[in-house]
């Protein structure tokens, strides 16, 4: 591959991450970047988790150095989602991934709705017993949806863990990110059995990725909660229009 388109994946993926620390969907750009510099879609779904790795770990790793990170149940939320992660790789043609679209695109139109009109929910934290076996089973289905197709999670998993188990915006981004670089280490080491991860990528995608999420993570704290929240519904709204209606 020629410098130039290096350097033109290195820029995507660097600003991807970043902005993808604050409020996730960084698959939604680098993917589709990776198909026009002229990968196949299977070969770009499975290069792009380099970045996706990069990303979650040098995320996880700022919002850990800033104590953002519920580590009892991200714990509990990496290991049911690892799971699902698995089945939802060896299961993905038995499953039609239209439906899933548009079950994804309904339901974050229903949560995108409830946050806009519960304005305090995901800015402050609440101190919530959260049911640890609903915890679970969502997690069990994020990782299963990761398997399955994987762009988009982190806006879903940023979106439900703040509606529903009263997390804030922050830590919700927080945990997801730390979940999720399990998940993507998972969904890489499958691509790349199946032959499908271009490597000689792998270093400058990997360390923009890095580099562009733990800054992004360490500007997400500096704006806070009410800023990052409006740019989370604002892209949960257009992903979920492109997964309903495109």
């Amino acid at each position: 591959m020629e410098p130039i388109s290096i350097l033109i994946i290195v820029v995507v993926f660097f600003t991807a991450s970043f902005f993808g620390s604050l409020i996730g969907g960084g698959g939604l750009i680098t993917v589709p970047t990776l198909i026009f510099m002229g990968l196949s879609p299977h070969m770009a779904l499975g290069t792009g988790k380099i970045g996706a790795v990069g990303n979650t770990s040098g995320a996880a790793l700022g919002y850990g150095l800033q104590k953002k990170i519920d580590y009892k149940m991200g714990f509990i939320f990496m290991v049911f989602a690892a799971t699902g992660a698995i089945f939802g790789a060896f299961t993905v043609l038995s499953i039609s991934e239209e439906i899933v679209k548009k079950i994804i695109g309904f339901v974050m139109v229903l949560i995108s709705l409830y946050l806009l009109l519960k304005k305090d929910t995901g800015k402050n934290t609440e101190k919530a017993k959260r049911n640890v076996a609903v915890f679970a089973l969502f997690a069990l289905a994020s990782g299963l949806y990761s398997g399955f197709y994987g762009p988009g999670i982190g806006i879903i998993n940023r979106l439900v863990l703040s509606a529903v188990f009263s997390y804030t915006i922050i830590n919700s981004a927080a945990l997801s990110t730390f979940s999720n670089t399990v998940t993507n280490l998972i969904s890489l080491i499958i691509f790349s059995l199946l032959g499908a991860v271009q490597f000689v990528l792998f270093i400058p995608i990997i360390l923009s990725s890095f580099v562009g999420a733990y800054l992004g993570s360490k500007y997400a704290v500096k704006i806070g909660n009410v800023n990052v929240k409006r740019l989370l519904l604002g892209v949960a709204v257009i992903m979920a229009i492109k997964l309903l209606f495109f």
